[in-house]
């Protein structure tokens, strides 16, 4: 009202003074002199009324483009936090998916002792509701023994990021069992964490295979998950799979990636421990899957849809088409550069194909690849089943060169049965075993045991699920040949590792 009213007032002067002009004119009151004076004064009064209209519609016009900037820049702003939003709740998902498919088990605890999340592994192990552990006390939903240890050692996690210990805990009935337990400051800054992450596994040596992932506190999602499927829970696992693969059609997504390069190779190093090792660098071959936005999905994400598609002879195919073209550019690249063996796992399903052999064959043939830096790893389990398949495998590539390695040697008990009539280079300890061997004797002596026969067999054992300097002392000792595992390195992008 302030602002309209000089506007108004304006105006009205103007007219006044226009119609006084007029009168004037007509009835001749005023001389020429007042006749020019009241012209002027009628210019000035219209040349200001404009003028003032104007600068208040450039006024208008610029506040109204500067208000439509801002707008434009909130409306990016709103769709960029709706789209870090919705990655969020993907990604959230997506992580609760896979905790709840790992058999070890997870909770977190904030600085307050408050557990704020937990797997579905923690819950069945404590024999409690989500509701009976989500908020609650570390000490309520533990008790207050196993609280006292796991506390004592999370005051620890703050200043040292990470911590591992093994630990005997009591159980309903009197008695105890052994578990590995490892707390992960989260985020690792000592400063900002806002608590830490408790993986804790049980380490009893039952008779019967237990997971792999839940031998091995530091083993990959995607190891983890490919544990559960071997176990039988198919359905739950290719469901949870779909679910991780983005997309509504898993297959033809995996048809893409592999058609369009869209698997990344890792590789995880294994550690020559005896004099007498023939390969000084070794690497096991590992398999990722790159999503939108960079994303890496591990293996337990998509091998049970290809499984179920009965695409995993094509990805076998195609890491051992791609660990071979790595191999050649690095070489050409760098002449100086050692060739590694490389450790290349071969699927049940692939072994099934009657062409898949003869394929690996005609490709290290067609590159001129020096066959005797690969070595198909086959697990256990996959040789007892599929003991013809495994035979021609080794008949059509071990003229070439190729190594072989038999892979969870020990999980559920020692027996060279399995290699009958077969010829392996390497024999890979399961963590099953490794994991106690600092605290069971009896553990540290059945892998001394396995050493021995298989030097006398000409074969070279590796020990997986490797976490300290101690058990590499305790391997060594043994006489152990290789060692691999969190406390050797990291699985990372191949051309990074080796």
């Amino acid at each position: 009202m302030m602002h309209s009213l000089p506007k108004f007032l304006a105006a009205a002067l103007t007219l006044l003074l226009g119609v006084m002009l007029i009168a004037t004119i007509y009835f001749t009151l005023f001389d020429l002199q007042w006749i020019a004076f009241l012209a002027g004064v009628l210019f000035a009064a219209v040349a200001a009324t404009t003028s003032q209209a104007s600068k208040s519609q450039w006024l208008v016009m610029r506040r109204t483009r500067q208000l439509q900037r801002v707008k434009g820049v909130l409306a990016d702003e709103t769709a960029r936090l709706e789209r870090t939003a919705e990655a969020l709740r993907v990604a959230e998902s997506r992580f609760h998916l896979i905790g709840d498919a790992l058999p070890v088990m997870i909770v977190f605890v904030d600085r307050e002792e408050r557990c704020r999340y937990h797997n579905r592994a923690f819950a069945q192990w404590r024999g409690r509701s989500n509701g009976q552990i989500d908020g609650q006390t570390l000490g309520e939903v533990l008790g207050d023994e196993i609280y006292q240890e796991l506390n004592s050692h999370g005051a620890e996690v703050f200043t040292t990021k990470e911590t591992r210990y093994q630990a005997r805990w009591p159980q309903p009935g009197g008695a105890s069992e052994s578990y590995a337990v490892t707390l992960l400051a989260y985020p690792p800054d000592s400063e900002h964490s806002a608590g830490y992450y408790a993986l804790i596994t049980s380490t009893v040596d039952t008779a019967a295979p237990a997971p792999r992932a839940a031998s091995h506190p530091g083993t990959s999602v995607g190891d983890a998950m490919t544990g559960s499927h071997e176990n039988g829970d198919t359905f739950y696992m290719e469901s949870m799979s779909e679910q991780l693969i983005s997309g509504s059609d898993p297959r033809a997504q995996l048809v893409r990636a592999l058609q369009e390069d869209q698997f990344i190779l890792f590789a995880q190093k294994i550690q020559p421990l005896a004099a007498t090792a023939p390969y000084p660098r070794c690497f096991e071959v590992l398999l990722r899957l790159q999503e939108e936005e960079q994303h890496l999905l591990p293996p337990g994400g998509f091998f049970p849809v290809a499984e179920r598609y009965k695409l995993m002879g094509e990805i076998d195919r195609w890491v051992v088409r791609n660990v071979i073209k790595w191999c050649l550019e690095k070489q050409r690249s760098d002449p100086a550069w050692y060739m590694p063996l490389y450790c290349v796992n071969i699927a049940a399903a692939s072994l099934g194909e009657p062409d898949f052999a003869l394929d690996v064959r005609d490709e290290l043939q067609r590159r001129e690849f020096p066959a005797a830096n690969l070595s198909f790893e086959l697990a256990e389990h996959d040789v007892i089943h599929h003991h013809a398949e495994v035979r021609a495998l080794m008949d059509a590539l071990r003229p070439l060169g190729c190594r072989f390695t038999l892979d969870g040697f020990g999980s559920s008990k020692v027996s060279f049965a399995p290699l009958k009539g077969l010829t392996f280079d390497f024999l890979k300890i399961d963590g099953v075993i490794i994991q106690n061997i600092l605290i069971d004797p009896a553990n540290l002596a059945k892998i001394r045991a396995i050493a021995s026969a298989s030097h006398k067999m000409g074969m070279h054992t590796i020990a997986e699920f490797v976490e300290s300097d101690d058990a590499l002392a305790k391997l060594r000792e043994a006489g152990v040949d290789y060692a691999q595992g969190f406390g050797i390195g990291r699985p990372g992008p191949i051309a990074q590792v080796s």
